[in-house]
């Protein structure tokens, strides 16, 4: 019975204790601009970008504000997926999610000029770590299940 209630303590722990890692950077806010985002340029077989990199810890919500005529594109580094996408004509405040920690390109696709500026609103864990603490969780619940059940015996 100790070696259960030594699990089970455990397990609490570090649920409590993943919870609380997590609070404690949720609302750390960080921003990235104003910048000037130069149209992508193609003159043959050349093509020109200007680029701006962020750069991420965990998934984050970004919201963007934006000034200009253009077509915000942003990609992930890594895989070359498209994450999100926005014209903006004028001004534009909108909201993406980085999915997942790591770099990320963000271009102007358009045919004018734009500046932007991108605030991290809040982060969040990615979703393998969601998953672990799902699993830990139940596991812990069925652990918890199994000794109140033998307890009552």
């Amino acid at each position: 019975m100790r070696f259960w209630a030594a699990l089970l303590s455990a397990m609490l722990m570090l649920t409590i204790g993943s919870l609380w890692v997590y609070s404690s950077y949720e609302n750390q806010v960080g921003s990235i601009g104003p910048v000037f985002l130069q149209p992508v340029e193609r003159q043959g077989n050349v093509t020109s970008l200007s680029t701006v990199t962020a750069n991420t810890p965990t998934s984050s919500l970004v919201e963007a504000s934006c000034n200009g005529n253009g077509i915000v594109e942003v990609y992930d580094v890594i895989t070359g997926e498209q994450v999100d996408k926005h014209a903006v004509y004028g001004h534009a405040r909108y909201q993406f999610i980085l999915p997942h920690e790591g770099d990320y390109l963000i271009i102007n696709n358009g045919t004018d000029k734009l500046t932007c500026s991108f605030r991290f609103i809040k982060n969040y864990p990615t979703k393998p770590v969601q998953n672990a603490l799902y699993i830990s969780g139940s596991a812990f619940a069925i652990l918890l299940a199994f000794i109140v059940w033998r307890w009552g015996r």
